[in-house]
């Protein structure tokens, strides 16, 4: 079971991160999250769910109203977003060909990958013990925990 759960299907309420490098990532919550935030970290929680940000990369997040899901998350590079289910955690949305990696809590890299043409790709966690990783790319550092 993934303890973090964005873009679920019907939420309710849209997040959107904007990168200084002018990239937004749109998180979707059933409730509206608590934002707090730490030295360097953007803190997201809701119902269980956690996302984390660097501060260092945030230019500002807003909030959208009430929604039936993300909108507008087309094929280019300023929009991304990530979901997850309990096996593969899948970012659309990023700069073509870019490297995606899975990280361990202890900053090893587990996985590499690259997203395709369209800014897509899809990491497995299927085989992965419970913990805490991060995603990162060179504009996105998202930690989850695999419960």
């Amino acid at each position: 079971m993934l303890f973090l759960a964005v873009l679920p299907m019907a939420a309710q309420n849209i997040l959107n991160v904007h990168q200084k490098d002018g990239q937004i990532f749109s998180f979707g919550f059933e409730e509206k999250p608590v934002v707090t935030f730490t030295d360097n970290e953007l803190v997201l929680t809701s119902a269980g769910a956690e996302a984390r940000f660097q501060l260092v990369g945030i230019a500002k997040f807003t909030f959208e109203g009430e929604g039936t899901a993300v909108k507008g998350i087309k094929d280019d590079s300023s929009k991304a977003a990530i979901s997850l289910d309990e096996y593969t955690i899948s970012l659309t949305g990023a700069k073509s060909e870019t490297e995606v990696r899975l990280i361990a809590s202890d900053g090893k890299v587990l996985q590499s990958y690259r997203t395709d043409r369209s800014g897509s790709v899809q990491l497995s966690i299927a085989e992965l013990p419970e913990g805490t990783y991060i995603i990162s790319s060179e504009s996105l550092n998202v930690k989850i925990l695999k419960k």
